[in-house]
């Protein structure tokens, strides 16, 4: 069962700390990223994945024109490969039925790219990132990928 959260509800914690550990190890958001994530909490739709009511998967989205913008994609790794993403994503362009784009960006090294590619998502851009640090402390920088798809709904 898929339903619309608080982005506020503590019911996210467990799932963010268990879903973003691993992605920790890679990256890191800048303390500035940080900072303007906790202010811009407010405009996004938070939707939750529910099985046997326990909440595996989230997504958060915001309409920007026609463009529906996908953040915060989480999966608990029990859950992965299950359909869960898929299924938040549908749910997502259901809601905003007059959205007629898919938009993320997500960090290349985290290897995110090729989830959203088998769900039908391209690369449409490429920069070095400003808001996340690689976790390595390497002088290499975190490469940011927005990938995008037309709606399906």
């Amino acid at each position: 069962m898929i339903k619309q959260i608080s982005g506020g509800d503590q019911s996210l914690l467990p799932l963010s700390k268990t879903s973003f550990s691993e992605l920790r190890k890679i990256y890191r958001p800048t303390s500035e990223a940080q900072r303007n994530q906790a202010s811009s909490t407010n405009e996004w739709t938070c939707l939750g994945y529910y099985l046997d009511h326990q909440l595996v998967g989230l997504i958060k989205v915001k309409l920007s024109g026609k463009t529906l913008n996908l953040s915060t994609l989480a999966v608990m790794p029990e859950c992965r490969k299950k359909g869960v993403a898929r299924s938040l994503i549908l749910e997502a362009e259901r809601m905003f039925s007059n959205a007629g784009l898919l938009s993320v960006w997500c960090v290349e090294q985290t290897g995110n790219v090729e989830v959203f590619e088998a769900l039908g998502f391209k690369v449409a851009e490429r920069i070095e990132s400003d808001i996340f640090e690689l976790a390595d402390s390497s002088n290499v920088k975190a490469i940011e990928v927005r990938l995008e798809r037309q709606t399906a709904v």
